[in-house]
């Protein structure tokens, strides 16, 4: 039995939460200060399979190494918090893809406490999980997985969160969510 996969889209997903997993570490050595509810501020994103809004007070990360405008990128908040995109162009087992990503961050980064099941993100229905407990072992948050096929991708969030700002940012995180399109 194997316990890694050495498919693209695997080595994709573990490279990105050894990304997740670094900015979790600085995250918790840094704290910045958590700006308010800013969604009538809104920054429109236009792809070609793609499209969503988000906060103005939220910026893409296009440093990160493996930043992709197309498929792999992430939304930063003002404050900790952020949403990971990955969009592969074939659909994907649900369970499967969604297994593969809890088993990169469980352990890894976060020790999960409580899990329960997400059957929608935004207006898309799939299949994620809700893990909650310790980030690093040592500052309470979560992170929730979601993951959904449209007729020629596979879509995988991340979100993620410290418990001490959640109240700030669940309503820039839903704006995204209920923001975001698939154009097939």
């Amino acid at each position: 039995m194997k316990l890694f996969s050495r498919s693209p889209a695997s080595r994709r997903l573990r490279g990105a939460s050894r990304r997740i997993a670094c900015a979790l570490l600085l995250a918790g050595l840094v704290t910045l200060p958590v700006a308010a509810d800013n969604t009538s501020n809104e920054v429109a994103v236009d792809r070609p399979t793609f499209a969503f809004k988000f906060p103005s007070n939220w910026k893409v990360d296009a440093t990160a190494k493996d930043y992709n405008a197309d498929n792999n990128f992430t939304l930063n908040s003002s404050g900790n918090s952020y949403v990971q995109f990955n969009i592969s162009n074939k659909t994907g087992n649900l369970q499967k893809v969604l297994d593969d990503a809890v088993f990169n961050l469980d352990g890894l980064a976060i020790t999960t406490l409580s899990k329960s099941d997400l059957a929608q993100w935004g207006t898309y229905t799939g299949k994620g999980l809700h893990l909650k407990g310790k980030i690093l072992d040592s500052y309470p948050g979560g992170i929730r997985v979601f993951t959904f096929n449209t007729s020629q991708h596979n879509v995988l969030i991340v979100e993620f969160y410290y418990s001490n700002e959640l109240s700030n940012v669940q309503g820039e995180m839903d704006f995204i969510s209920q923001n975001f399109k698939m154009k097939d």
